[in-house]
């Protein structure tokens, strides 16, 4: 099997000649130690290289303005994106910083605001550049928000909180524009050579869900059954990230088109071997190596013991793919991260082999 191949074969739930390999690429140090430079933003040629050179299958590819497009600089590390939404650079935060002021306050600002435009020209260039160089058959994999995360973006999390109580017309309002612009963005990443879609959106922290089982399923849940059925109907699956502790969702999210779960965040109780059994047939599992401890702070033989571990849980049967439980973050270090693909790469490729032979 070729990498996209065998991306494609975890995420329909079935076997492939190895567990594959994945993860986002938000370390700089990483870049310098594999392919000698360090990238200014994040893009889809050095992601390549970088995914290559840790023998990856897939590698995630921003559609402009996933994380702000031709943003307006307010002083050297606080700039305002074109969705409105003011944000600041911290020496930890690249490739995605944080908001700290946001354009949506009122119902006079929500009717007054007009959402960026998503067929502006070189939304797909990063994806193009990625298609057209040299990728060994890398799974191109694009990126699009969820609803939630949208709003959050736009109103924050304390007026989304209120305005689930006193406005939530208003909330569902911003939802409606987010997948508007979110499904041009999915259908043009396709377009441009993406064979599946990333759909982020936070729905929990380290201890429980941000929002009641009932706000949820009635506000959130339809707007991102929507998006994620658009992303199907492009012939493509749609691959949720949502970090935290998402457990009470889980049922409703396996009654949407979602083809795979990610990551499974290990210190948000996030239990592999019991997303396996209650899930496994019904998604692709993606991610659970811990990255808030194991990765930083362990050792190699840590991690190495981690994911096989991980491995001998999920990949019964196919449909895992070996990640960490976020992304690989500048509290990692590079000798645990190639440990962690290195591992990977041998006990995943070993671990079907033997049971073929076993007739398993």
């Amino acid at each position: 099997m070729n990498r996209r191949e065998r991306f494609e074969t975890a995420l329909k739930v079935q076997q492939p000649d190895r567990v594959p390999l994945f993860d986002f690429l938000f370390q700089r140090p990483l870049y310098q130690a594999l392919i000698g430079r360090t990238p200014v933003d994040y893009n889809g040629r050095d992601a390549v290289e970088c995914a290559l050179a840790l023998d990856h299958d897939g590698v995630w590819l921003p559609f402009g303005g996933f994380s702000g497009y031709q943003p307006v600089y307010l002083s050297t590390d606080v700039y305002r994106d074109e969705w409105g939404t003011t944000y600041q650079k911290t020496a930890s935060s690249w490739p995605i910083d944080a908001p700290i002021d946001y354009p949506i306050k009122t119902r006079s600002d929500l009717r007054h605001y007009r959402p960026p435009d998503p067929t502006l020209p070189g939304r797909t260039a990063e994806i193009i550049a990625a298609r057209d160089m040299p990728n060994d058959h890398l799974a191109l994999q694009g990126g699009i928000q969820g609803p939630l995360t949208t709003a959050w973006l736009l109103m924050g999390y304390e007026a989304i909180s209120y305005a689930i109580y006193d406005d939530p017309e208003m909330l569902t309002e911003v939802f409606r524009i987010s997948n508007e612009f979110f499904k041009e963005a999915a259908r043009r990443s396709v377009e441009a050579g993406c064979m599946g879609i990333w759909v982020s959106d936070d729905y929990g922290d380290s201890t429980r869900g941000f929002l009641k089982h009932k706000d949820f399923s009635r506000y959130v849940l339809p707007f991102l059954a929507e998006i994620v059925e658009y992303v199907d109907s492009l012939g493509v699956p749609a691959m949720l990230h949502s970090c935290g502790h998402i457990t009470d969702y889980l049922d409703d999210l396996a009654q949407t088109k979602i083809a795979s779960v990610h990551p499974m965040q290990r210190t948000a109780g996030m239990d592999l071997r019991t997303m396996k059994e209650r899930y496994g047939k019904r998604w692709c599992l993606i991610g659970n190596i811990d990255s808030s401890r194991t990765l930083p702070y362990g050792s190699p033989e840590d991690v190495s013991t981690e994911v096989r571990e991980a491995i001998d849980i999920a990949a019964p049967g196919g449909g895992y793919v070996l990640a960490s439980d976020h992304s690989l973050h500048d509290g990692i270090s590079v000798e645990n991260i190639q440990a962690m693909f290195s591992t990977g790469a041998e006990y995943g490729g070993s671990f079907y082999r033997s049971n073929a032979q076993a007739g398993r």
